[in-house]
């Protein structure tokens, strides 16, 4: 689903101005999935998280990873070419490994190391006409570049911060309409001095921006959301990252059937590595880590002889 905000945002980024494109479909989707929070409250028998003592946990996911994220991303992407706008994103498993084994104390094993390896040279390989178009030392490119670095950073930072959420016990739902909420508030001033949103210019953009808008707000701002933080319950946040992957392969595959773009042989190949690494750490890491490591005990059983 995350996969389709890039072809939306295509259909409709000449109809809405950017600022638009990245907090309405915030603000829709929380006002969508508040209701749901509701009824889940509801059959839990609890009340809403509005007191200080629990809202505090959201004020870092909400700030940063909603709004500074979705602010960077934005002004970056106006700043810079989207040939290296799509190559820095590779640095966000990066980023979660290192904040992980910070915040979360999670084991950076030779498994994941390997999967990070495999998983890079298939996206450089279904970006290869991207990397040989980028230009990350020209000067008027630069200060986009490092400001949607540090979307990246935000954005990892979000990833594994939400772990530790998931950890306390919020349930996915809590931390997507809580986390939102904060963001919303923080976009606020945005929409009013900085691309000031006027609902009767909207509503006549068209039906293409209104249901783009839609589309973002409940499956890319939503439903994904929910499902990244069910899989943080059962998989460590450097194993659930590594699913963003398969972005670019699935953005491809769009990309052919909503735009009429030509896929070459070199994107297939590179999907099915992406694939593999995929598997790699999700399905088979035990095995293989236990496979290593048998490989060094008769490495140093053979030296000792």
């Amino acid at each position: 689903m995350w996969a389709t905000q890039v072809p939306v945002i295509r259909f409709i980024g000449d109809r809405l101005g950017p600022i638009t494109v990245a907090f309405i479909p915030m603000i829709v989707s929380t006002l969508i999935f508040l209701p749901l929070l509701w009824a889940e409250n509801k059959k839990r028998k609890v009340k809403f998280r509005w007191r200080w003592s629990e809202m505090k946990y959201f004020v870092l996911s909400g700030l940063i990873g909603i709004f500074i994220m979705q602010y960077a991303y934005t002004l970056g992407s106006k700043l810079t070419i989207a040939a290296n706008a799509g190559i820095i994103t590779l640095t966000i498993p990066v980023f979660v490994a290192i904040l992980a084994s910070f915040m979360l104390h999670e084991k950076l094993n030779v498994v994941r190391v390997l999967s990070f390896v495999l998983a890079i040279s298939g996206v450089l390989m279904t970006s290869i006409s991207d990397i040989s178009g980028a230009n990350f030392l020209q000067g008027q490119y630069f200060t986009g570049n490092m400001i949607f670095l540090f979307a990246c950073l935000c954005c990892a930072f979000y990833n594994t911060y939400c772990k530790m959420l998931v950890d306390k016990k919020f349930t996915e739902l809590e931390i997507l309409v809580y986390s939102s909420v904060i963001g919303s508030i923080g976009c606020v001033p945005l929409l009013i001095w900085v691309e000031p949103f006027h609902f009767a210019e909207f509503m006549s953009s068209g039906n293409i921006a209104v249901f783009g808008i839609l589309e973002l707000s409940v499956f890319v701002y939503g439903i994904p959301a929910v499902l990244f933080f069910y899989v943080l319950k059962r998989l460590d946040v450097t194993q659930a990252i590594l699913g963003n992957y398969l972005l670019p392969f699935f953005i491809a595959i769009l990309g052919i059937v909503l735009l009429n773009e030509k896929i070459s042989f070199l994107m297939i190949v590179g999907g099915s590595i992406i694939f593999v690494s995929t598997l790699m750490v999700t399905v088979y890491e035990n095995y293989l880590v236990a496979a290593y490591d048998r490989i060094l005990s008769k490495k140093h059983k053979t030296s000792a002889q």
